[in-house]
Order: structure tokens, then sequence, then C-alpha cells
């Protein structure tokens, strides 16, 4: 990214302005007599022309003030955080976050001791990044107290304050910072937030599995990580986050060649390919059961670089497209981009799954009975044809296999 003009949301406002779930939710805590602002990442997006759907809102209503004007219209209120001032409100399809002012008396390295304020100041001076403390007036009045707006417009990501004191109050704030950096960071470290990272690595390890792993996904789905995973590994901060060696050059093979990776795919090449690193750290961070049978079959030896189309229909069988389409991206990536496998992606993209022509009911028909032997007896007779490449049909199979039943 590169500094630029940022968009002037008063002339043009972002579509969230103008849904009727927010008018209804605005009118709601307005009607209560509280002062409300639109807050954090919506603002920021809606200035650099991003879409987003998540929309939060500050106000200095409590949160009892809150769930009553809501509930009075006739909107959901969940408490969600309410010990730190966030209620959620629900209508129709849209969920809003509205938090109240507060100040961070207290840190513990995750989750402060709060007290709640009428001071915008002091709600912004507690949020981690300066353009994340961007308020914007439902009227269209924007409001930066902290200099977000400059830093935006050249593309800087800050801490509010003192780095090292931001960090201290949620050491998550250190991946946060990455990502943001990976996100809109334009080759511009900010040394001072540099300095604190590096000052706060070995204290990584204290931090939540899940935490973790979200902001390592979303910092890898960026359009182009590689500075901000540089900057990690010269920290220190990638090795303490993942406890784990990883390989940069592979990744950053993944990246040059010319096929969209997602972060699974790019997770899986930063940890170096191997199913048995990638499957434990991924254990250790606690992927979904989903991702880890992804990962399980993406860092499998099933394709190679020079396999015939034969070969490759009966791996596109046993794999399915997906699993074929990741192994294939992470032998390329493996290889270098000097060789070319994109034929293997063409071939995944049009395959379609051919159907088995034997079924358990024909076994039992021939006087099969139901247990181990049926089952044996079907699974090699599907082997067989797929090495026929897949051509034999259930009377080729029913006359090889059960002419001397």
């Amino acid at each position: 990214m590169r500094e630029g003009v940022l968009v002037d949301i008063r002339q043009n406002p972002p579509p969230w302005r103008s849904w009727p779930e927010t008018i209804a939710v605005i009118e709601a805590l307005n009607a209560e007599g509280g002062t409300v602002r639109f807050v954090g990442g919506c603002v920021r997006d809606a200035l650099l022309g991003l879409p987003t759907v998540d929309v939060d809102i500050a106000t200095d209503l409590l949160p009892g003030g809150v769930i009553q004007g809501l509930e009075r219209a006739g909107i959901t209120a969940l408490p969600t955080g309410l010990d730190h001032g966030t209620i959620t409100a629900v209508t129709g399809k849209r969920h809003f976050e509205i938090t109240t002012l507060r100040v961070d008396l207290v840190g513990h390295g995750r989750h402060a001791d709060i007290a709640f304020t009428h001071d915008w100041e002091q709600d912004a001076g507690r949020r981690d990044f300066t353009f994340n403390a961007l308020y914007l007036d439902p009227r269209g009045e924007l409001i930066d107290p902290v200099g977000g707006l400059r830093d935006l417009k050249a593309r800087h990501v800050r801490f509010i304050g003192n780095a090292n004191d931001r960090i201290r109050e949620d050491r998550l704030r250190v991946l946060r910072y990455f990502r943001f950096y990976a996100r809109f960071g334009d080759n511009n470290p900010d040394k001072n937030a540099i300095k604190a990272c590096k000052r706060a690595a070995d204290e990584l390890g204290n931090l939540s599995a899940e935490r973790v792993q979200k902001e390592l996904l979303l910092l890898l789905g960026t359009t182009n990580p590689v500075p901000a995973l540089e900057l990690m590994e010269e920290t220190g901060v990638l090795t303490a986050a993942t406890g784990s060696a990883h390989d940069l050059q592979r990744f950053k093979a993944l990246l040059s060649l010319k096929v969209e990776t997602d972060a699974l795919q790019r997770f899986a090449a930063l940890m170096g390919g191997a199913g048995g690193e990638v499957l434990n750290l991924a254990e250790k961070l606690r992927f979904s059961n989903k991702q880890n049978f992804r990962l399980a079959r993406m860092c499998g030896r099933d394709v190679a670089e020079n396999m015939s189309k034969p070969e490759r229909d009966e791996a596109l069988y046993h794999l399915g497209a997906e699993g074929f389409i990741d192994q294939t991206i992470l032998l390329w990536a493996k290889l270098g981009s000097d060789h070319d496998l994109s034929n293997f992606l063409v071939h995944a993209a049009s395959w379609k799954k051919p159907k088995f022509p034997v079924t358990g009911a024909d076994l039992l028909a021939h006087g099969f009975a139901e247990g181990e032997k049926l089952g044996t007896a079907l699974k090699a007779m599907e082997k067989r044809w797929v090495s026929s490449g897949f051509k034999m049909s259930k009377a080729d199979l029913f006359a090889e296999f059960l002419s001397n039943p």
C-alpha cells in the first residue's frame, strides 16, 4: 500500500451506515439519552474504502442503559462482554458490538481491570493502535483524538502512547501489531513498536493458543505477509509465538507461484511442509478437526512431479480435488518456480470423481454375509477398478472376483 488520499466518508458514507438495522440501534441508544459513535475497524476500513460487516459502537451509556434502550426498541441485547462493558445488539441478521466508554486501570497481560468513564479521550487512550481509535459521529463527523488519521494516510502502524505499556496491558498486541503491519503497513515499521515487540517476545508463550492461531492465520491470509514475517523472524516473535522452526524461504517460494493460496496452505509451507511438524503445531495451536484433517492430507506425499495422467487420476480419486491441489501447491513451492505444475492444477479443476460401480448390496445379493469379508472384497474390487483406469464395469469385476465364489 502507498500513502494516498483517504475516502471522504462524510460525502461518501460507508454502506453499513445506512443499513436499517444500524439506524434502529443508533435511535434506540439515542432515545435512552446516550451519545453514540462508531469506532475502530469499521471506521478505519471505511476511510480506506474497504468493505466490512463488523460494526462496533462506543457510547457513554452504562451497560444497563444500553440493554434497556435496546430492549425497549425490540432489539435483542446479549451480554457478551458485560464485565468489560460490551453488549451485542442483534437485529435481523446483523450484530453490533456496543461498548461503554472505559479506562483500563490495571493490566494483566490479557484482560485489564476497568472503570467506566464519560471521557472519550480516555477511552481512545486505552485502545491499541492510533488508527483503531478513530470515531465517527452518526452525523458524519470524524473524531481523531490520537492522530490516527495521519497514521492511516501514511500506512503507519503505531501504538497509542507508549508501546511497552500497551503491550504490558495485553501481550496479544505483539501479534496484532504484525498482523496490522502485514495488512496496512508500507515498509515503514515503527521503531518503538519493533523494540517493544522484541522485548516482549519471550512472554508470548503464555498467550491463549486459540488467540495465537487466530492472529497467525489472519496475518497469513493478507495479500503479502512476507515483510511482516521477516520482521517477526528478526525480532524472535515468530519462533516465540509458534515454539517451532519455520521455513521462510519455502513460504516465499509459495507466494511467488502464480496461483492463489489460502492461509492454511501458507501455514503448512511456513512450517516446512512436513506432516509431523505441521500437525504437532496445529494441535498445539488448537486448530479445528476440519483444519487438522486438511493439513494431514495436504502434507502427504501422494503427488509427485513426474506423475502421468492415469497416476494423477488415481491420486485425485483418493485425495479429492482439494487434497490434490493442496499437495500440488506445497510440492511446487518445494521444487521452486523453475518447475511448472500448472497442468496438475488444471487437471484437478476439471476432474469429476467417477462412481465405483459395485455396492455392498451387490455383494450381499451374491451370497456374501455382512461383515469383514464383505468389506475386504469390496475394497479389493475397488482397488482393481481404480488400477484399470476406472474402466472395468460391474460385470467385469464380478467376472474376475466372483467366478469362483
